[in-house]
């Protein structure tokens, strides 16, 4: 087995540039390989005596939102790298017709210039004419269908999740108006077919809706209040009218897209009917960003409330949400996920859990730059009758070196921090530029702290993020 040896360094976007040097590096072998959706790439954490259909029932929402959150950062991890290979091509295509010009126009005088081109180059002049408006409509359809994907990856998580959520509960279609005949119940040969039938029209019945008419299903159906407080809700509305337009009109703004805006209080100023929208890389950033924050939200409202007894695993995968956000230097995100996740959601499934949560939303804050945001968060907190690691991330958070280093060696290698905890997580990103916390980290998992060690089999061929 070949061995890859780097060393560790925390750049900005060290991750996602690794997550897409994955994706690209074992493209091939995954499209020759057997697909396996998000939530049964790990099998370690199965219990050994679940079956096939337990394994499926316990993954299930879990799976959805992963996948959802894996199609949506494949976006946007994406769309940059493919603005700049056009770019290079429009570059491109001016050279050639600048050096076309050259070779073939008259100066004369007063700022004016003319053509002098031969038959045998008319075709060529054509050519490189239509290259350069292909170029450039390229520059703007492109993003435009980034948005019209990223709308249609959320309808198709939204679908998942009302699956995953009937299929789970299936008493909540108590209420349906839904009826099948008899002969209807024989065609189908058994209840569970009937049932997935029913669950199937309800799911496109509800896909079938605007946005803002989905919400209103849900509420209606689950007895929730979704929108109540969710600042992000004119983003997201603003975004899907947006995509209707690219898909409809073009891109021209139409009274129906100024009407739904305002309804919903999206900021449409300064957009007048007729005019024509883009998509500027700071626009989908900010779309991306409020597709992702309705998901997850959206999913651990509904999860929490219809399956209770999920809590613990619905809480681990928000932890695990907010850690990749830090890692990733979303660190605005990481704030919007971990507010919802300490100040809407009031019960953890354990006192571990709720500090976990605290202790990356200081992070964000700290990270974000606002530190007067972070420091009330952290005295707010009470470190002294918590667990060791908890300690040490009070540590951490205060600068405390010596505490610090002090807790790495009580924790041990066997306890609740793993070494790739100590090379990844933010919280130790000003300790690990110390020589005194390198030492010890060493001394503790007889590994350096920065280098590691690579195995091709599990590292770079195992990507969860494409079927």
């Amino acid at each position: 087995m070949s061995v890859i040896s780097a060393t560790v360094s925390t750049p900005s976007g060290i991750q996602r540039s690794a997550r897409l040097a994955n994706l690209v590096l074992h493209y091939d072998i995954r499209m020759k390989a057997e697909p396996k959706p998000p939530a049964e790439l790990d099998s370690s954490s199965r219990p050994l005596h679940s079956t096939n259909k337990e394994r499926k029932k316990h993954h299930r929402i879990e799976g959805v939102v992963s996948r959802f959150i894996a199609e949506i950062d494949s976006l946007a991890d994406t769309l940059p790298f493919t603005m700049a290979s056009i770019a290079e091509v429009i570059k491109s295509a001016q050279a050639e017709m600048r050096k076309f010009i050259a070779d073939h126009g008259e100066d004369l005088g007063n700022g004016e210039a003319r053509l002098n081109i031969s038959a045998e180059n008319v075709h060529r002049f054509d050519r490189l004419i239509k290259r350069l408006r292909r170029t450039e409509a390229a520059s703007v359809l492109i993003p435009r269908s980034f948005v019209v994907a990223l709308v249609s990856q959320f309808d198709s998580f939204l679908g998942s999740l009302i699956r995953a959520l009937l299929l789970a509960v299936p008493e909540v279609l108590n209420g349906s108006d839904r009826s099948l005949s008899f002969a209807d119940l024989v065609g189908f040969g058994s209840l569970d077919a009937a049932r997935d039938h029913i669950i199937e029209k309800e799911v496109e019945s509800v896909l079938r809706k605007s946005h803002s008419e989905q919400f209103e299903w849900l509420e209606n159906k689950f007895r929730l209040k979704l929108r109540q407080d969710l600042t992000v809700w004119p983003t997201f509305i603003e975004l899907t009218e947006r995509r209707n337009l690219f898909v409809h009109t073009g891109g021209r703004v139409s009274a129906q897209y100024l009407e739904i805006c305002r309804t919903h209080k999206a900021d449409c100023s300064g957009v007048k009917r007729g005019s024509r929208l883009r998509v500027t890389p700071a626009y989908f950033r900010s779309a991306h960003a409020a597709v992702f924050e309705i998901g997850v939200k959206l999913a651990h409202v509904l999860w929490r409330k219809l399956l209770p007894e999920q809590r613990k695993m619905a809480d681990e995968n928000l932890v695990s949400i907010s850690y990749d956000l830090l890692i990733a230097e979303e660190y605005d995100l990481a704030k919007a996920v971990l507010d919802f996740a300490t100040e809407v959601l009031k019960q953890h499934s354990s006192e571990a859990i709720r500090l976990k949560l605290l202790v990356n939303r200081i992070l964000a804050y700290k990270w974000s730059g606002d530190d007067e945001r972070a420091s009330r968060l952290l005295q707010a907190q009470d470190f002294s009758a918590v667990d060791d690691q908890f300690k040490l991330a009070a540590a951490a958070l205060r600068g405390n070196t010596e505490d610090a280093i002090r807790m790495v060696r009580k924790i041990g290698a066997l306890g609740d921090m793993t070494l790739e905890q100590y090379r990844e997580w933010p919280l130790f990103r000003e300790l690990r530029t110390q020589v005194a916390f390198q030492k010890v980290v060493e001394e503790v998992f007889r590994e350096p702290l920065n280098e590691i060690h690579l195995a091709e089999s599990k590292h770079l061929t195992n990507n969860p993020i494409v079927d």
